[in-house]
């Protein structure tokens, strides 16, 4: 299993997991375009993400197989992404491009498992021990680790002893944040996870957020 050298800090398991570097991106003459394969209507014009993301995704991938961790490589660098630097920022359109395409081509169970797989590669730190916290970090550290004026945000709200809902509204694949919710909270609950989507829109639909119940019985 592949393993990236990072460290959960504070609130964030992001904040190391995809960097915190204050570098600016390289610049690309074309980028591949996302608007609309995306549902969430927030301009990507300047939006950034660091390094250490896509190198998780790779990871990630590794995890369910050699060969979706070798595709995953092939399409990032498709799309004009090799020698990925960890502190680097590079254009979000090119990761994002790279989750879609394997969404398209092998489907949902896939691009979840990918989500579900990212924090096996995150040490935690002690003092973060609930789930209800873990997931409202997702946040906190997406935008450590993402700039730009309209990257949207998860919103999570706990609902009881043992549930709550997140609310994502970001330029991710649906199927890929259902992943990664599951993933954080099974590295806190003591039981079985369960991650519905609910609500009236869904990102794949072309709307502009997902809604999930998560509970962790």
């Amino acid at each position: 299993m592949a393993t990236i050298d990072t460290v959960f800090v504070t609130t964030s398991w992001f904040k190391r997991l995809i960097g915190g570097s204050g570098e600016k991106s390289q610049s690309s003459e074309q980028l591949p375009t996302v608007d609309d394969r995306i549902g969430f209507d927030g301009s990507l014009e300047d939006a950034e993400v660091i390094g250490r993301s896509p190198l998780s995704y790779i990871a990630a991938g590794e995890s369910v197989s050699s060969f979706v961790g070798k595709q995953i490589t092939s399409k990032l660098a498709e799309h004009g992404l090799e020698d990925i630097e960890s502190d680097e920022w590079y254009p979000l359109e090119i990761p994002l491009a790279m989750l879609y395409d394997m969404r398209d081509e092998y489907g949902s169970v896939r691009m979840q498992n990918m989500g579900q797989n990212v924090p096996q590669h995150v040490e935690f730190p002690p003092e973060l021990s609930e789930v209800d916290n873990a997931l409202r970090a997702i946040d906190t550290a997406y935008h450590q680790n993402h700039r730009g004026s309209e990257i949207g945000s998860y919103e999570f709200q706990k609902e009881g002893p043992n549930e709550g809902v997140m609310v994502c509204e970001n330029p991710y694949p649906c199927e890929f944040d259902k992943g990664l919710i599951r993933g954080v909270a099974k590295k806190f609950a003591n039981n079985p996870v369960e991650v519905e989507e609910v609500g009236d829109q869904c990102r794949s639909d072309g709307d502009q957020r997902c809604e999930y119940r998560i509970k962790w019985i």
